[in-house]
């Protein structure tokens, strides 16, 4: 695990959240009243850039976009700019021609998310994206926050909305919607295919609305177990053309309290389950108009060792299933080597088909232990069937 201090940035985050702090409320204005003011004042800059200095930490500027072509390059330019540690404020409607890339090591946060709307204007392979993603690092990007905007997608080719290559990120009560691809993705794999050879750990995504996703709403690429011990909490993913959340690797992960609806494919995919939580989450629908194939509500495989847990979530199918197609509410598929172990206890499931498995438990070809207890299960489906390499109890 990559550790650093984030004393002055998780400060500096702080001053700038007018919902935790809220003489702040009054001075977020006076920096979106400063930029415009510059704008007027000149007719040459490129970018426009306030450095705040009453009644705010040092670090703070400002870039009013102008909802034409050439806010990629003055948001771009202001990022360019800036100091570590900077808080970068951006204000109004920016048209996007290009994506911008984030630089670690700073905030970046909109008025409101409403008020600050990141609006994609061309072909383009992300709207966000970490400079070290972008840049191809071997390693891990610094951390990165961003707050408080939206990005609306325009719904064309794979482009994804925010992709983040940096450990400790927080992105929280951000809208992303209408992307081709994946709405938000924490990946350790650069632009160019290659995986980074640290960790990228310990990153918070949190009350955010992730809506109308070509792919994946939420998805995180890992094939070298990097991107591990994360927080994914209070958000709504709706309307995803695949999975609403993916994790190629759950490894210590904490999945829990969202809601989810109109999933195209499996609602929750969480694989390689290693000390993973899955809990509270509510999925109203998942892999309903499919007419062949198994769709998940949740579905997991294990490793082997530490235990997971798959608690207090509500599974449904709310708008019926077609026929063809077989539905498992929550299930474990594997053990991907020695024994998993595994706690499930207090889901509240209601099948629709005779045809559906309210749980679907299988270890081969290794082996899983499940304690099970507290479940409710309604409907026509099958309550629990077991593949190989089982074991199964009510716990302690």
């Amino acid at each position: 695990m990559r550790r650093g201090s984030m004393t002055a940035q998780r400060w500096l985050a702080r001053a700038v959240n007018t919902h935790r702090v809220p003489w702040i409320a009054c001075c977020v204005p006076w920096i979106a009243i400063g930029c415009i003011a510059l704008a007027a004042c000149s007719s040459t800059s490129t970018s426009i850039v306030v450095h705040a200095t009453t009644g705010l930490p040092p670090g703070v500027y400002g870039v009013t976009c102008r909802d034409n072509t050439g806010d990629a390059a003055r948001m771009q330019a202001v990022i360019d700019t800036s100091a570590p540690g900077t808080v970068i404020q951006i204000i109004g409607t920016c048209l996007l021609t290009r994506g911008i890339v984030l630089a670690g090591d700073r905030t970046y946060v909109g008025g409101s998310t409403t008020g600050t709307v990141l609006k994609q204007d061309g072909p383009m392979s992300f709207v966000l994206a970490s400079s070290a993603y972008v840049d191809n690092s071997a390693s891990t990007g610094d951390p990165v926050q961003i707050r408080d905007l939206t990005v609306t997608c325009d719904g064309s080719g794979s482009t994804d909305g925010i992709i983040v290559m940096n450990w400790q990120t927080d992105v929280q009560q951000i809208d992303v919607h209408g992307c081709g691809g994946s709405g938000i993705v924490d990946t350790s794999v650069a632009q160019n295919g290659r995986a980074i050879n640290n960790t990228s750990v310990n990153s918070r995504f949190e009350d955010n609305f992730i809506s109308n996703s070509g792919e994946y709403g939420f998805e995180v690429l890992d094939p070298v177990n990097a991107v591990t011990d994360g927080l994914l909490a209070d958000n709504q993913i709706a309307n995803s053309g695949a999975d609403g959340i993916y994790l190629q690797n759950s490894e210590g992960w904490v999945i829990s309290g969202n809601h989810l609806y109109g999933d195209g494919a499996d609602a929750i995919n969480a694989a390689r389950l290693y000390a993973s939580t899955i809990s509270g989450n509510y999925i109203e629908d998942f892999g309903a108009a499919r007419r062949s194939g198994t769709w998940y509500g949740i579905a997991g495989t294990a490793q082997g060792s530490l235990g997971s847990i798959i608690a207090d979530n509500k599974v449904f199918n709310d708008i019926g299933e077609l026929p063809g197609a077989q539905h498992v509410y929550i299930a474990v598929t594997e053990t991907n080597y020695g024994t998993g172990y595994l706690s499930v206890s207090g889901n509240v499931i209601a099948t629709v088909a005779r045809a559906d498995n309210a749980f679907y438990f299988n270890g081969a070809p290794h082996a899983l232990d499940v304690a099970s207890a507290a479940n409710q299960v309604s409907g026509p489906g099958t309550p629990r069937a077991l593949g190989g390499g089982v074991t199964l109890h009510s716990g302690m």
